[in-house]
Formats: C-alpha cells, sequence, structure tokens
C-alpha cells in the first residue's frame, strides 16, 4: 500500500541497553515527540520478541503516551512468535472497539469487507475486484478493511448489513462487530463465478436470517 501513501510504521530505536533495562521514558518520549510533529489519527504500539521477553507493559505506555498526546493510543498484544494473523486480526479489532460509531439507521445491502490485507491480497486489484463482484451483486461497499477505504467509512461501518471476511484476519473485527452492532458475517471470498455466486447468496441468506455463513 506504500506505492500509494506515506507509510507511518516505525521502529522503536531503541538501544540493546535501552530495551533490558525497560527504559520506558525514552519509548514514551520518542512516540510523543514523533506524534506531535506527524498528528497521527490514532498510535497503536505493537510488541516484538524482546519488549515480550523483558515483560514490557505496552498498554501502561500506551495509556501514558495518550495521556500526554491527547491522541487515541492502544497496545497490540503481538509478540513476534505467532502467526501474523493474529497480530493483525487483533489489530483491525481493537481499531473497531476503539472508533466504530453506533449506527442510528443501516443501509440497505451495505457490505464491510474484513481481513483485505497487503499480506493477503496484493496491490494487483484484488480487493476492487471482489468490490466490483458484490456491486454486481446488488450489494454496495460501505468499507474495507483496510485496503483503500478512508477511516471516515470504517468509522461507519456500523451501518452495513453483513460483513464479508476475506480472510482470517478479518474475523476478530467481524466477531466484534457481531457482538457490539449485530452484524452476521459471511466467510469467503468470491474469486470465480461459481464461488462468487455462492456468497451473493449467503450474503442475503445471513441479511435475512441475521446468522452467520461459512
Amino acid at each position: 500500500r506504500w506505492y500509494d501513501m506515506d507509510s507511518l510504521v516505525y521502529i522503536s530505536g531503541l538501544s540493546e541497553l535501552e530495551a533490558v533495562m525497560g527504559d520506558d521514558e525514552k519509548l514514551i518520549s520518542d512516540v510523543s515527540d514523533a506524534a506531535r510533529q506527524l498528528h497521527p489519527r490514532f498510535i497503536a504500539l505493537a510488541g516484538t520478541p524482546i519488549p515480550m521477553i523483558t515483560g514490557c507493559d505496552l498498554p501502561a505506555i500506551a495509556r501514558e503516551v495518550e495521556g500526554r498526546t491527547n491522541i487515541p493510543s492502544f497496545a497490540v498484544p503481538s509478540n513476534g512468535i505467532g502467526t501474523y494473523v493474529a497480530g493483525a486480526g487483533q489489530a483491525l479489532r481493537l481499531y473497531a472497539e476503539r472508533f466504530v460509531l453506533p449506527a442510528h439507521e443501516k443501509k440497505k445491502n451495505a457490505v464491510n469487507i474484513l481481513g483485505a490485507t497487503p499480506l493477503d491480497f496484493s496491490v494487483n486489484g484484488q480487493v476492487q475486484s471482489i468490490a466490483r463482484r458484490l456491486t454486481e451483486g446488488g450489494f454496495s461497499v460501505q468499507s474495507v478493511w483496510a485496503m483503500g477505504s478512508e477511516t471516515a467509512a470504517i468509522d461507519r461501518a456500523g451501518e452495513a448489513e453483513v460483513n464479508l471476511v476475506v480472510s482470517s484476519v478479518g474475523l476478530p473485527a467481524a466477531e466484534f462487530l457481531r457482538e457490539r452492532f449485530g452484524i452476521p458475517y459471511v466467510v469467503g471470498a468470491p474469486l470465480g463465478d461459481t464461488v462468487s455466486a455462492l456468497l451473493l447468496g449467503a450474503l442475503q441468506k445471513s441479511i435475512h436470517t441475521g446468522e452467520n455463513e461459512i
């Protein structure tokens, strides 16, 4: 995705001694200073093996950063050992918990596409093809998590009638949106005519019954 936009992903830049000795102030100050210069919408701290081994309290650091910057901050419970599915999936759920707004009304046949990341879908038009399949099938795309949609559209994900989970990364967010907003989800990717027809039917069924379809 960084072919089309700037990346705001950074490493902590801590020395080995600072990391081992737990110099939290250095990390907090560096993140806060960068945030004041870049003005991000939110700050996510993702863990790697070293903070896991040293027992770094990333949630506490996130709260301190948020207190200093007044920018929403949270820690992703990753450790660099599990698969990307766990870390990316939790990141999307944490975003949903923090930012998705209550829906005053639903948009008829509106769909959120969940789990569309560059790790599973490259920049070769796959996500656009999925969205086009949905549109041709009579649906509208409310938001894509998280390739190609503005944050404003993602924040209004609660207005959708159903979620389409196109990879395992999208499941944690789908489960949260189901719990919080009652949005059922369908698992699968509309790739090919046969599978697309089955998924479009499953989406309509899920809207009418309120049940998940896999």
